[in-house]
């Protein structure tokens, strides 16, 4: 094995371009498409940075190692270490790496020699021969294998003498870092420790020691569902370990169920608390001493926040157990619409501020949408700091279908240009609850993927048939990225021109085009483009740099067509909440996710 054509450099004793070698190969060398592959590569890897710390320790120490870059011996150091080493090649991590090429190295000693066109080849080789370097790379490599037997003995003794640390934690933490280390890893693939594993691992951990397993599971970086990879003593390690491995995969699924569970009630308590508590708006006020009182300062927030509009005077109701006054009063405008509003106080750097929670906004707008034959609530908020707040007005609006889009946008219209109480609020959320995923659609896309800008309108301006197309437009991006499964044909042939036309916008991205043809008859009613994406996971932090790590993503509109452009055998679900594929026995959902990890759709076909 040439260590340096499987990294693909030149020889060198330079670490940092070693890494970043095989940096590159890991990009096209995956250890789940081509693990046999992936591993002699990430032995290359390990021989060259060892010998490199060699090369380093012989120049530090005053050694001479002229010899290996002149006559390119050590171009084959990996080939020959390999051999002898014993067990897997290039898991010994002490295995040696290169300066520069053995032909550079070769024109280079030749110029400082004085060789010339005339010197025969037998004689520079005898030359070469008799240099200092060979001895001291000879003498590496016995070294090497030597320490390596030691450690195979050293291993052998410790899993002679272990009888399962049933309640030693100081024994397992041994072990756990035992097994991460080099000398085990260097070792790890030898036939006498392989071949003791697999006969004894199931003895010595009889009585179900599945974290010990899991060491060893970990230490090998076996992955679930490989058996067939290995072949011999390795694939009768790997069966004695999965059972551990199955059992951690099933735990782990169960905690992960539970915690979906207690994010889903959380979210519930939030919104029914979000519905109790209307409205909740922070307001400092440096108001004189003189109008301290909570009844007048509602009075003058109430004539402040809706300054067309008239209230009565506010009746003390009540006091809640948090401390605040709960006043009832109505409007002149809307008498039938009961107001309710809390009062409480506070200091800010010691002056006294008022807290009002007011209902009104959101009755006056779900008054109004009523009138217009529309369905819509709005919630108000306060962003900012304590000392200086902004109120905010979330109002949104929900269209029943797209078949009614135009009338619902004509009186969406209508009910902003009539009523001069609407105009506190500046913009309007306009979304349908007739989709699987409408928050995606009320966002334009998901996380690292748009297709439409959000949908929030100032309905004060707008033209009725400007929001129509706008939402139109948006409603079919959706649908074809995140509900494809449920696209007729007559949509098809209504959108398709269009929608080909914009999915241009990603094609630079990765991906590939797809044909929707009738069913029926064959018929071509379009083409588009299926891209995927990358969605930011997180952050790695090591030596100091902090690096983003991505997973590829595809929405679920573009996995279904994805599928079936692979044959895939695919059911839509009667009531239109996703599709399933069978596959080898094994049914997969989509649908509950608006996108999947790409990579998981080879499972599917």
């Amino acid at each position: 094995m040439n260590i340096w054509k499987i990294l693909g450099i030149e020889p060198t004793t330079d670490k940092k371009a070693i890494k970043k070698a095989y940096a590159a190969k890991t990009k096209v060398i995956h250890p789940e498409d081509a693990p046999e592959e992936f591993k002699r590569l990430h032995e290359a890897y390990q021989a060259a940075l060892g010998f490199a710390d060699y090369v380093r320790q012989v120049e530090h120490s005053g050694g001479s190692v002229t010899s290996f870059y002149r006559d390119g011996a050590w171009e084959d150091a990996g080939e020959d270490d390999a051999e002898t080493a014993g067990g897997d090649p290039s898991e010994n991590k002490g295995e040696p790496e290169a300066a520069r090429t053995g032909e550079a190295a070769e024109e280079d000693g030749a110029a400082r020699a004085g060789e010339t066109a005339g010197e025969s080849e037998t004689a520079r080789t005898d030359e070469i021969t008799d240099e200092p370097g060979q001895e001291s790379l000879l003498a590496f490599f016995e070294e090497s294998q030597e320490k390596h037997g030691q450690q195979v003995d050293a291993f052998l003794n410790h899993w002679k003498e272990f009888q399962g640390p049933y309640h030693d934690p100081e024994a397992m933490e041994w072990w756990k870092a035992y097994l991460s280390s080099e000398e085990f890893q260097n070792i790890r693939y030898h036939a006498q420790v392989l071949e003791t594993l697999a006969d004894e691992i199931d003895d010595k951990c009889f009585y179900g020691i599945d974290e010990v397993k899991m060491l060893f599971w970990e230490a090998y970086g076996f992955q679930g569902d490989e058996e067939n990879v290995y072949q011999g003593d390795r694939q009768r390690l790997y069966k004695s370990l999965y059972p551990a491995y199955a059992k951690q995969q099933h735990d782990l699924q169960y905690e992960r169920r539970w915690a979906r569970n207690d994010r889903i009630l959380r979210v519930f308590i939030g919104i029914a608390v979000a519905a109790l508590l209307a409205v909740c708006i922070l307001i400092p006020v440096t108001i004189h001493r003189q109008r301290e009182n909570g009844r007048l300062f509602l009075i003058d927030y109430m004539a402040r926040r809706y300054p067309e509009t008239s209230f009565s005077e506010p009746e003390r109701t009540g006091k809640e157990d948090d401390g605040s006054i709960v006043y009832a009063l109505r409007s002149s405008a809307h008498p039938e619409l009961p107001v309710t509003a809390k009062v409480e106080y506070g200091y800010v750097e010691g002056k006294r501020v008022y807290l009002v929670k007011e209902d009104y906004g959101q009755l006056l707008f779900e008054y109004y949408a009523a009138q217009y034959g529309l369905e819509g609530c709005l919630v108000t908020y306060t962003e900012g700091t304590y000392a200086d707040p902004e109120i905010v007005e979330y109002a949104t609006l929900l269209y029943p279908e797209i078949g009614g889009i135009d009338a619902f946008c004509e009186s969406a219209e209508k009910m902003f240009r009539e009523q001069e109480e609407l105009q506190i609020i500046e913009e309007v959320a306009v979304c349908t609850e007739s989709v699987l995923f409408p928050q995606v659609l009320l966002d334009g896309g998901v996380p690292d993927f748009s297709f439409a800008e959000r949908q929030v309108y100032d309905l004060h301006t707008v033209e009725a048939d400007e929001l129509s197309k706008a939402l139109k437009d948006a409603y079919m991006c959706y649908m074809f990225q995140f509900e494809a499964w449920n696209i007729t044909t007559g949509q098809y042939r209504e959108w398709g021109a269009a929608y080909e036309e914009r999915s241009v916008e990603w094609e630079n991205e990765d991906g590939e085009w797809h044909e929707e043809r009738d069913p029926d008859s064959g018929e071509l009613l379009c083409r588009f483009f299926i891209p995927t994406y990358d969605w930011l996971e997180g952050f790695y932090s090591g030596g100091g740099v902090s690096l983003p790590t991505y997973t590829r993503m595809i929405t679920v509109g573009n996995a279904y067509y994805f599928l079936r452009d692979r044959g895939a055998d695919l059911t839509v679900n009667e009531d239109g909440s996703g599709f399933t594929v069978k596959f080898y026995g094994n049914v997969t959902d989509f649908g509950r996710e608006p996108s999947v990890e790409f990579y998981d759709l080879r499972d599917c076909y």
